[in-house]
């Protein structure tokens, strides 16, 4: 037997951390040349199944082929352009609250090349995923939504094995075991009551040397970045678990509600109570179940 999610799996960790809900899937074809736009903030994901595209996002571009896959990590507007005859299969998703610290350090196009060859059953899961969508049976949504957050953590642990990862970002840590034990207890225990030195002892280091190396490839010191992991868990647990201030506060390490309330506010610029409120209100208006887009209109390339 194989036991799963090992001390030293941080990156398992992270991964688990990013849920995505699938909100829409579109499969079209275009002939060389033709142009689709994509509005709207949804994180997309692109396969190409035949020929290639450009795809352009803020004065950005890249080109994938058959075979690549594309997740435009922060969504917005771009345009997608055929450099000859091809068909794209796309899924919009929605990031859930509790990952920004995660989702930041990604790559906003963020590409794997020949990634459906190397993974051919990520290829498979991929052909299901247009099945459900036209399928029409009971259960498409979860099915789909299941489906994406497989594909979606593939396609990222695939780039950082690739070693594409800015060399600048902390997922770099990932590969490094000492630096790795601290960032994954912290994201493991986020209300455990976390010091330098306890840090330090995870990683092997002395706490001079763990602080420097940390905040060399994350970014900020130790206890920044943890503050950083609490506010998205609390952004997570007042929103979709649907738990009171006064439990997240108290899960989550803090003193006080009060101290958790001015915590949060910094953070997020709103109370707790209130950003609760909104995100509640916004779970409880969004559909429950991805429908296939429309298709965006084709405008004549140039």
């Amino acid at each position: 037997m194989t036991t799963l999610g090992t001390p030293d799996d941080a990156l398992g960790e992270l991964l688990a951390r990013l849920r995505w809900t699938a909100t829409s899937t579109d499969e079209s074809r275009l002939g060389r040349g033709d142009r689709v736009a994509h509005d709207g903030d949804s994180v997309t994901l692109h396969q190409v199944l035949a020929g290639s595209v450009r795809v352009d996002r803020d004065g950005r571009a890249v080109e994938i082929a058959a075979g690549d896959l594309l997740l435009l990590t922060r969504g917005g507007a771009h345009t997608v352009t055929a450099c000859d005859d091809a068909a794209l299969f796309t899924v919009e998703l929605r990031l859930d609250d509790g990952a920004s610290a995660i989702a930041a350090a990604l790559p906003e196009m963020l590409v794997t090349c020949c990634f459906l060859v190397r993974e051919p059953l990520i290829a498979q899961l991929l052909e299901l995923m247009r099945e459900e969508r036209g399928a029409g049976r009971p259960g498409a949504a979860a099915m789909t939504t299941a489906l994406a957050n497989v594909v979606a953590a593939a396609a990222i642990r695939a780039w950082i094995e690739s070693g594409c990862a800015d060399p600048s970002s902390w997922l770099v840590t990932l590969r490094d075991p000492h630096i790795a034990r601290a960032v994954e207890a912290m994201h493991a225990e986020p209300g455990r009551h976390w010091s330098v030195e306890g840090l330090a002892r995870l990683a092997r280091s002395s706490r001079s040397s763990f602080s420097e190396r940390f905040r060399a490839t994350v970014g900020e010191p130790p206890l920044r970045y943890l503050a950083r992991i609490r506010m998205d868990r609390a952004k997570e647990l007042l929103g979709r678990e649907r738990w009171s201030v006064g439990q997240t506060a108290s899960v989550l390490g803090y003193c006080s509600e009060v101290a958790f309330s001015r915590a949060f506010r910094r953070h997020a610029g709103d109370s707790p109570s209130a950003w609760r409120q909104r995100a509640l209100e916004a779970g409880a208006a969004r559909p429950q179940s991805p429908s296939p887009s429309p298709s965006p209109s084709s405008l004549s390339g140039s």
